[in-house]
């Protein structure tokens, strides 16, 4: 293997680790031309490596005691547990710790043992999985759902599959890296983003697929963006419909479970469900456990029976998993105080939030991002709130566009207000200590 040069050490800013991340490591060996996969993971790993030392990479951290809103933080360089407030994890409403949730799972692995041992279409689903899909059914009003081993695996099988060789696609800025995989695996060869959450701008392509499609215009949009807290436009995107004639894909990985009448979601929030031709999701989020699921017609679950991969060829989710969805499908009906309460108290953060003087953009939901485009100074404030016992990640390139990162704060229901009030301090001390506000603003607690 040749080695041209020590790309790790040869970055704009070497001198200061802070200012290397593994995107700008990645886009400097793209604009140098190096192709070679040797070459590049020698170079990351080197990179890894250099930041571990530093105390300073956390995409390694792992949780001692499991998901909550605070536990004790390891790496994998210092295993000694580090006592945090957790601001990462997607389980909004804390269900992963319901008694009730807790209990069913554990009476299904006595039960029904542990794995599944195959997939849907070999006789892996079992009792448990049908509940789920035929309570589905007739929450989200649609004829037919369709589980997957995950809600990755669900946009990806199903978008691989939908979209044809003279199909056009049309996706926000912002989707998922589920939704470009599935497309870019698909037949498609026309494949366009439209600017994030801009109706005008989805307009002024489907003029374009209207004039040019030879097949059928696909859209796709999130209910809410897991980068931003964005909610998208529903109602404004499904009015589009009726003139261009297009097939809508809605994932609503971050709405189900918390918005809309007991939790069925944005589309129901905003009244659109039934206008609404796929509408996906995820069990790994509100409903703590793991799988996916496309409610759509009958006649494209038994399509994507037979042209899905990820169905066909994955195994299905465990019992465990599947009884903590309908347990925790049944604690959100039945307990709708929970969402309210996590509602509460994502407005109270973004309220102390916006009073200390941070811009959250036009965020909305439980997923609060704090704005700092100089990666160096991101890095660093990440390393001060960890020191502090506040755990969050960084976002840079390329999860998001060079010099847009963020971290984001993801409100757990179980996240108390004093922890609420602590880290929104905490921010404001590090947002002075390293630049972003010039002088110390006033704290206001008044809620």
């Amino acid at each position: 293997m040749s080695i041209i040069g020590d790309f790790a050490s040869d970055l704009p800013g070497q001198n200061d680790i802070y200012k290397n991340t593994t995107g700008t490591l990645m886009m400097h060996l793209k604009r140098s031309g190096i192709r070679d996969v040797d070459i590049i993971a020698e170079q990351m790993d080197a990179l890894r490596r250099k930041q571990l030392r530093e105390g300073i990479y956390s995409f390694d951290s792992f949780s001692c005691l499991g998901s909550d809103a605070s536990a004790p933080i390891a790496t994998s360089l210092d295993e000694t547990p580090h006592d945090c407030s957790i601001w990462s994890t997607n389980l909004y409403l804390g269900l992963n710790r319901h008694p009730k949730v807790v209990e069913e799972v554990v009476n299904a692995v006595r039960r029904m043992g542990t794995g599944c041992g195959t997939s849907a279409i070999s006789g892996g689903m079992n009792v448990l999985h049908r509940k789920i899909e035929t309570k589905l059914q007739h929450w989200l009003g649609k004829e037919s759902v369709m589980l997957f081993p995950t809600g990755f695996t669900a946009n990806m099988g199903a978008l691989a599959a939908l979209c044809q060789e003279n199909d056009h696609v049309l996706i926000d800025d912002e989707s998922h890296a589920s939704i470009r995989d599935g497309i870019r695996l698909s037949p498609t060869r026309r494949w366009i983003s439209f600017q994030h959450n801009s109706v005008d701008d989805l307009q002024r392509k489907l003029e374009i697929s209207k004039r040019e499609c030879a097949g059928k215009i696909v859209v796709v949009v999130e209910s809410a963006y897991s980068m931003s807290g964005d909610i998208c436009p529903l109602a404004e995107v499904v009015a589009l419909k009726q003139r261009y004639d297009f097939l809508l894909y809605i994932d609503e990985a971050h709405s189900f479970g918390i918005y809309g009448e007991a939790g069925r979601g944005l589309c129901d929030q905003e009244g659109v469900t039934a206008q609404v031709d796929f509408i996906a999701s995820t069990f790994s989020k509100a409903t703590a456990s793991i799988g996916g699921f496309i409610a759509t017609e009958r006649r494209f679950t038994s399509y994507f029976q037979w042209s899905a991969n990820t169905y066909a060829f994955q195994a299905c989710f465990t019992p465990a998993d599947a009884a903590a969805v309908l347990a925790a499908l049944e604690v959100i009906e039945t307990e709708p105080g929970i969402a309210r309460e996590l509602h509460e108290k994502n407005r109270y953060m973004r309220s102390r939030l916006q009073n200390v003087g941070f811009d959250l953009r036009d965020s909305q939901t439980p997923i609060v991002p704090i704005y700092i485009s100089d990666t160096g100074k991101l890095l660093k404030i990440c390393f001060d709130l960890y020191k502090n016992g506040v755990f969050s990640v960084p976002v840079a390139y390329p999860m998001v566009a060079e010099n847009d990162g963020r971290i984001r704060f993801i409100v757990n229901v179980r996240h108390t207000r004093e922890q609420i009030d602590r880290t929104v301090d905490l921010l404001a001390d590090l947002a002075v200590k390293h630049g972003l506000f010039e002088t110390q603003p006033q704290s206001v607690v008044n809620e």
